[in-house]
């Protein structure tokens, strides 16, 4: 039998090998041929099954093929779109650059004008405090004083150009912030399109790619039910978004710079002495002290009048009154001090608030009450009201850098004092957290209110200058003795005797005199 003949033979023996065998069991060549015919039969499937796994193969790597196509064609969208956009983004960025380099040195000059500005006005401070000691010692030639003058108008004038420049600066500055902010807000807005853009691009690029691979994954997997499953349940923007790193607008916000003309203690104190402000007010206190102490006597000892109708009130205020004011304050401090009700508080305030001499008025009318009581408080209630309106009249003070009513209060609450266990607890204490004692304008200020006092008290009768001298050096050599004191109730022991010291100096006291006060305050001890 051939080959020919084998082939068309096959099919018939498919199902036949019982029948076969059978016929040919006797037959060793019959069984022979039909072992080959099977063997040749498993090798033809053995090569069909081989044709096609290479199919399969074929086709999925021609798949791959595919994909990789259009992973690079995607590829090369996304980079010839970003190449486009980084090349506006970089101009940005580089005037975005540059706007900020131009804000920050404007900054700069903003801040150096204003600290020139402000040296310059303490060197002014330091000038003006010698203008107003020569001014008034017996003790300085008259050419020396006029030569003090001449450099006190010389650094005033340099202040004067400095603060403008310092306004000017100021000013340049907030215009080109307005033009800054402008132009930064369209270049973010910009910014904020390319990055759309961008998230666009790469979303619409992961989407594809990820459906491409779905798509292949697909027709790989066996489970595909399950697939689709896990699929459904994915949110695919969500996923995308959150793979990708968005633009956000930057934190920081530059902000206007406030124009702050130099304000302190100490400048603040020599313009009053300088205007005659302070030597005003001291007048007008000498001038009623008499009138102050018979409305005392009416209110506190005759007990005629506890309280104030509105209209009173109001025509007191609207009048100017100063007997009128300070009848309004002593029934104010005799009710807190006596735990009365008195319901003009909010116009008590706004009066301390208005002026340097309400606040002196209110401050005298404590004195006068609490004098008559050897400064005890009755009780704690009265006593914490106290400390209540005593921290107003520090906020008020502070607001203005007036110095003047807080030498006094500093004064009284060394005196006024509530006995607590048979212990006195004076309001010093109570007040004592306040930062504005310690403030080195304020301290100076106190020093230079308190030698003003010194030098312009009276010394008529003195017959000659060297007899004027003297008594002017014992004048103010006690009151900086007694602020100094005072101030040590706040302040640690060698701050105070430095500038003690530095003012005793100015005043050309006897060293004897300089070493002998310095050494008080270095063995102070506070209570």
């Amino acid at each position: 039998m051939n080959q020919r003949e084998k082939l068309a033979y096959y099919p018939h023996l498919l199902g036949q090998s019982d029948k076969i065998i059978n016929q040919n069991i006797d037959s060793k060549k019959g069984l022979e041929e039909y072992l080959i015919i099977m063997q040749e039969r498993a090798n033809i499937e053995e090569n069909y099954a081989k044709a096609l796994i290479n199919q399969l193969k074929n086709k999925i790597t021609r798949i791959e093929n595919f994909i990789e196509l259009i992973r690079t064609e995607f590829k090369n969208q996304i980079k010839e779109t970003l190449y486009q956009q980084n090349q506006i983004s970089n101009k940005i960025i580089d005037e975005i650059k540059l706007l900020e380099e131009t804000l920050t040195e404007k900054k700069s000059q903003v801040l150096s004008t204003r600290m020139d500005y402000k040296l310059k006005s303490r060197d002014f401070e330091q000038s003006a405090i010698l203008d107003m000691i020569y001014q008034h010692s017996f003790d300085v030639p008259e050419d020396q004083t006029i030569k003090q003058i001449c450099k006190t108008q010389y650094i005033s004038i340099e202040c004067s150009k400095l603060k403008k420049q310092y306004q000017l600066s100021t000013i340049a500055y907030n215009e080109f912030l307005d033009v800054y902010k402008t132009k930064m807000e369209s270049y973010l807005i910009q910014m904020e399109e390319f990055e759309q853009t961008k998230l666009l691009v790469h979303k619409d690029t992961l989407l594809k790619v990820f459906l491409i691979e779905v798509s292949m994954y697909k027709q790989q997997c066996q489970e595909i039910e399950k697939f689709n499953e896990q699929i459904k349940n994915t949110n695919i923007q969500d996923e995308i978004e959150n793979f990708i790193m968005k633009y956000s607008r930057p934190d920081y916000q530059p902000q206007q710079i406030e124009f702050k003309d130099y304000c302190s203690f100490l400048i603040r104190e020599i313009e009053s002495l300088r205007s005659q402000e302070y030597h005003k007010l001291t007048d007008i206190i000498k001038a009623y002290s008499e009138t102050f102490q018979t409305i005392f006597s009416d209110i506190v000892l005759k007990n005629n009048q506890q309280s104030i109708e509105q209209k009173d009130v109001d025509n007191m205020i609207n009048g100017e009154s100063i007997q009128g004011l300070f009848k309004f304050f002593q029934i104010h401090v005799n009710s807190i001090w006596n735990d009365g009700q008195f319901k003009n508080d909010q116009t008590i305030i706004e009066l301390l608030k208005s002026s340097t001499l309400n606040k002196l008025l209110w401050l005298i009318a404590l004195d006068m009450l609490a004098d008559k009581n050897n400064y005890r408080v009755p009780n704690s209630q009265a006593y914490e009201i106290i400390i209540k309106w005593s921290q107003i009249l520090i906020n008020f003070c502070l607001e203005l850098s007036d110095v003047t009513p807080l030498r006094k209060l500093i004064t009284l609450s060394s005196l006024i004092y509530i006995s607590v266990s048979n212990k006195k607890h004076y309001l010093m204490h109570s007040i004592k957290n306040n930062n504005i004692f310690t403030q080195s304008d304020f301290i100076e200020a106190n020093i230079i209110e308190a030698t003003y006092d010194g030098l312009v008290e009276e010394v008529k009768e003195e017959s000659n200058q060297i007899e004027k001298i003297k008594r002017q050096k014992i004048n103010f050599f006690t009151q900086i003795s007694k602020v100094c004191f005072t101030l040590l109730i706040f302040n640690q022991n060698n701050i105070i005797k430095n500038y003690s010291e530095k003012y005793l100096k100015l005043l050309r006291m006897a060293p004897n005199s300089v070493q002998d006060l310095t050494y008080q305050i270095e063995s102070y001890q506070q209570l």
